[in-house]
């Protein structure tokens, strides 16, 4: 499929999707959203993809929502619910794959860039990348991100970064516990490709578990919680993955998965 908006590469079990606006900063306007939310719904379903990786082209990640737009909609509280709604479209395209999301932030994330971003499962990011959760400092409330960032950073960090709009550095994020790893400019896509080779071996059925496990914690009480884990391991035991680990565990071999 073609995009306008998107670059995207699948190659080696890997997704490579390239937010490609980089006169505005790869900001989301309305194609943006709905352009990225279809290549994820589709990518999503791909079996052959075991992992996928988010960038920006040019100078930034994403800069959030595309100002310019708003500044020119004629009805701006409509565009601002379509404009929000098709991000957060792509939100839970991303939270629901059972696959490993990556951020590659190799520059500006700010606003909805930065509610993409915390929306990967790992992100890495280069040390000059500059964060905001900017929605304030345009007399605008967040249309995104303000839960994903105070379960990050807790109330008061959340309340000191969201309503003040204050701009931090990738290394601030790393501290802040937002970001998984900060890397030179220069070693970004390394970094980034030694996560995508670990996901191409792992066993790719148990790590979508894994992470879908990982999500429902954040809203299961306790006991829910351990019965869901109990029953996806049980499920998970019936695939040929898991026969394959506890073979080469026993033979004391490395497994071949293959996501059966």
């Amino acid at each position: 499929m073609n995009y306008e908006t998107l670059k995207i590469e699948i190659t080696n079990n890997a997704a490579f999707i390239v937010l490609n606006r980089p006169d505005r900063l790869n900001a989301f306007d309305m194609k943006l959203g709905i352009e990225l939310s279809n290549a994820l719904h589709s990518i999503a379903k791909n079996m052959d993809v075991k992992v996928v990786v988010i960038k920006g082209t040019g100078k930034g990640f994403c800069g959030g929502g595309d100002v310019k737009e708003m500044h020119t909609a004629e009805n701006k509280p409509q565009f601002l619910r379509n404009l929000t709604q098709a991000i957060h479209r792509c939100v839970i395209e991303m939270r629901t794959m059972e696959k490993p999301v990556i951020a590659a932030v190799n520059g500006a994330a700010f606003g909805a860039g930065l509610s993409l971003a915390l929306a990967c499962d790992i992100i890495i990011a280069v040390k000059d990348a500059k964060m905001s959760t900017a929605f304030i400092g345009i007399g605008l409330a967040p249309g995104c991100g303000t839960q994903f960032f105070t379960r990050l950073v807790g109330y008061q960090r959340a309340c000191e970064y969201i309503l003040t709009s204050k701009t931090f550095i990738a290394e601030d994020a790393y501290r802040l516990g937002i970001i998984n790893q900060v890397v030179p400019v220069d070693q970004l896509d390394a970094a980034v490709e030694e996560y995508v080779n670990m996901f191409r071996i792992l066993p790719p059925i148990a790590v979508g578990k894994a992470k879908m496990l990982i999500n429902k914690s954040l809203e299961n009480d306790m006991i829910t919680h351990l019965d869901l884990e109990s029953k996806t391991a049980a499920w998970s035991a019936e695939t040929d993955d898991f026969k394959e680990g506890v073979a080469a565990f026993v033979e004391k071999r490395k497994p071949q998965f293959k996501g059966t």
